[in-house]
């Protein structure tokens, strides 16, 4: 069966806040549709059905957005956090709505349009030889010509333990984050309860230490709707022709 979908949906926006203040970052229009909707329909096409929306800023706009969207066949649930938890915190806020393990989970700002998970998940779940077994958490990556503004990741040529998180610097290429996770439950005993945490600079970090974190390679690109030229660029490349979506 397919893994359950997290989407992380806490944070305010601040950068594109000041053109959609009346909205959460998951209802701004891309190309046309709330945002949300597209990554929705990237989740079905990979198979998924059940999706939890862990929600904070605004979260009555996105219930009472739910609420008025037609029925369809994928199950969707939703929480509020009670103050900002950061995507570690957020994370560990809604264990009680799991129902696989392991899990997906996508920022709510960014897409991997290209990336095809189905064949990820069927080729992860085919190698398995000991169902019962730890396996560590996997982070998808993708490559990127201009690393600029991005921290990169260390890890082996088709995929492999991480080495390390590299810091933001002055680097024409590597592979960058896709904020897209595969984390099987046992690691959010990592994580501390009701508190402020972070995946990318708490969790993920301890998990390179101990051997514990793999990344997969993800084909470009990775669209990220969180800064005005963000959200510009992933509405032309999704009003574009060579959109796979």
């Amino acid at each position: 069966m397919p893994p359950q979908a997290v989407i992380l949906l806490g944070g305010k926006g601040t950068r594109i806040a000041a053109q959609f203040p009346d909205v959460p970052k998951a209802l701004v229009p891309v190309a046309g549709r709330p945002f949300l909707e597209w990554q929705l329909d990237w989740l079905r096409r990979n198979g998924i059905r059940r999706v939890h929306l862990a929600a904070g800023h605004k979260a009555e706009v996105l219930a009472a957005y739910l609420a008025k969207r037609p029925a369809e066949e994928m199950h969707l649930s939703l929480s509020r956090e009670p103050a900002p938890l950061g995507t570690g915190g957020a994370l560990k806020f809604v264990e009680p709505f799991l129902a696989t393990d392991p899990f997906l989970v996508l920022n709510g700002d960014s897409l991997a349009p290209r990336l095809d998970f189905s064949t990820v998940w069927k080729k992860i779940v085919h190698s398995v030889e000991n169902p019962d077994a730890e396996h560590g958490a996997r982070l998808f990556a993708a490559p990127i010509e201009q690393a600029g503004r991005y921290g990169t990741v260390d890890f082996p040529e088709g995929g492999g333990p991480v080495a390390a998180f590299r810091e933001k610097q002055n680097q024409a290429a590597g592979w960058i984050n896709t904020g897209i996770y595969l984390i099987p439950r046992s690691m959010l005993a990592l994580l501390p309860a009701g508190q402020p945490a972070s995946l990318e600079t708490g969790l993920f970090p301890a998990l390179v230490r101990t051997g514990r974190l793999e990344a997969l390679p993800a084909p470009p690109p990775l669209l990220d709707m969180g800064t005005p030229d963000g959200l510009a660029a992933m509405a032309h490349f999704l009003y574009g022709e060579d959109s796979t979506l």
